[in-house]
């Protein structure tokens, strides 16, 4: 059976919703045709020159990405600059990109879901509801009480990536609240739905102040460290949906940092 990108619109969206999109969001097919047909699909984190040149290698005609490609409006496309030099190759060789970030994030069984799953949080919740239904950004729920410590081990084993600490190491932790991707601006919701600590990645020096001043422990992830489920979740969910017909390949870019 042949597909479409609009196939993949229609499936992404019906795990995603586009209209969960934060509004200073940008989200959905970026760049190519509805009609174009695809028998080899890439998920990556980021659309990297390092990734279109894979895409390219491989065949690729559609490239799922979590970040958008396209994200401030465009004054100009030059090409001997990195922006203009990565659109002008996803264009040259026709691949299309289509982009799911905060609507995927904030979907029911989306980015946060699979962050709470792996934690195993028990009589969880939305940490932030969208419109008071079952979506919405981070989930808190109960963990065994464990300390501080042995929690952010456990946290950079689970997700491979290193931890940052804010709190005492030896404080009980039995309430959690996560948030993928950048969440240090959350600590007083995390506060306010009883957490010991909030998980999440790009944790500012006054995002800890604010968390130390609540007493609320933090857990800084990483960005990348909390997002990287995202290329393994989705390219199982594309091929149960998909099957044989398509062949859905994941990008294991590492983070930009070196540590």
């Amino acid at each position: 059976m042949k597909y479409q990108v609009q196939d993949f619109c229609r499936c992404m969206e019906a795990l995603a919703p586009l209209e969960l999109a934060l509004e200073w969001d940008n989200v959905g097919l970026q760049i190519g045709h509805p009609d174009q047909e695809v028998s080899r699909v890439l998920v990556t984190l980021t659309v990297t020159m390092d990734v279109v040149e894979r895409a390219i290698e491989e065949d690729v005609d559609l490239v799922i990405a979590h970040h958008p490609v396209i994200f401030k409006p465009l004054r100009q496309l030059r090409t001997d600059e990195p922006g203009g030099a990565l659109l002008a190759a996803l264009l040259q060789h026709d691949l299309a990109v289509y982009v799911a970030h905060t609507n995927l994030d904030q979907a029911e069984e989306g980015l946060n879901h699979w962050l709470a799953r792996d934690l195993k949080l028990q009589d969880q919740r939305v940490l932030i509801p969208f419109q008071d239904g079952p979506a919405g950004l981070g989930r808190v729920g109960n963990i065994e009480p464990m300390t501080l410590g042995t929690l952010a081990k456990h946290v950079a084993r689970l997700w491979g990536y290193p931890v940052r600490i804010v709190g005492q190491e030896m404080h009980e932790i039995a309430r959690v609240a996560v948030v993928g991707g950048s969440g240090g601006d959350f600590v007083h919701q995390a506060k306010k739905a009883g957490a010991d600590v909030l998980i999440t990645g790009d944790v500012s020096y006054h995002d800890a102040m604010d968390a130390r001043s609540l007493d609320l422990a933090v857990l800084d992830a990483g960005h990348f460290g909390t997002e990287r489920i995202v290329t393994a979740e989705l390219q199982r969910y594309l091929a149960q949906h998909f099957g044989a017909d398509v062949e859905i390949l994941e990008d294991n870019s590492g983070s930009p940092f070196v540590f």
